[in-house]
């Protein structure tokens, strides 16, 4: 469960760190996000150089399982055919 204000991670942090660690750890290997869109005021979230975020209309029932095992696993679950000798 992600914060929804800084203000509420703040108190968190102050008075049930652990709870807030718990939270903020389930995130750090990434997933799906469940809440409120941008127009209802979206979901704060704190990223990390390196990260990838993908617009909402590319998450669907055909590509969720592709996006879970490139988080898991890193890679592609197929032979990726692209020419590499161009790097």
């Amino acid at each position: 469960m992600p914060f929804k204000s800084e203000k509420q991670r703040k108190w968190m942090h102050a008075n049930e760190p652990e709870m807030a660690k718990e939270w903020e750890k389930e995130y750090q290997q990434g997933g799906y996000l469940e809440g409120n869109s941008h127009e209802f005021g979206g979901i704060p979230i704190f990223a990390e150089g390196g990260e990838f975020i993908i617009k909402k209309d590319s998450v669907n029932r055909s590509t969720i399982d592709m996006l879970e095992y490139v988080n898991k696993h890193g890679d592609l679950p197929f032979s990726d055919a692209r020419d590499r000798s161009k790097k």
